[in-house]
């Protein structure tokens, strides 16, 4: 077996606001689910980056998978990119958990937290 990729997906209590930070940070939607009058999951995409956002005990998904992602808590989700002052500069006015920073392995990077609860560290890696 031979792993291809992995995408963490995100439960919130509603997709849009989730999907509207990611758009400002430079992702797009590769599609939209609606759940009744609203979105129940929502895939997003950034030169190859994906992320995806799904409502807590999304009506689309298994009984089983219902009952444990009603229970999902706050993931933590680190986006290597290659200008993290572009990310700054357009994630402008949205709430800062950890100030932009030099870490012991070589990255300038700052976290957020997304409107669903997560937080999300971009990182320039020192190379």
């Amino acid at each position: 077996m031979k792993a291809l990729s992995a995408t963490p997906v995100l439960f919130v209590d509603r997709v849009e606001p989730t999907r509207d930070w990611f758009l400002k940070a430079g992702f797009t939607v590769m599609f939209d689910v609606p759940e009744g009058d609203h979105l129940g999951f929502a895939g997003l995409q950034n030169n190859g980056v994906q992320v995806m956002v799904e409502t807590r005990g999304n009506k689309n998904e298994s009984a089983g998978v219902q009952a444990k992602t009603k229970e999902a808590r706050n993931a933590v989700v680190f986006i290597e990119v290659d200008d993290v002052e572009s990310v700054i500069a357009a994630m402008k006015g949205t709430k800062v958990l950890a100030e932009r920073h030099k870490t012991f392995y070589g990255a300038d990077e700052i976290t957020y937290e997304e409107p669903g609860g997560h937080l999300v560290t971009f990182a320039q890696m020192d190379r």
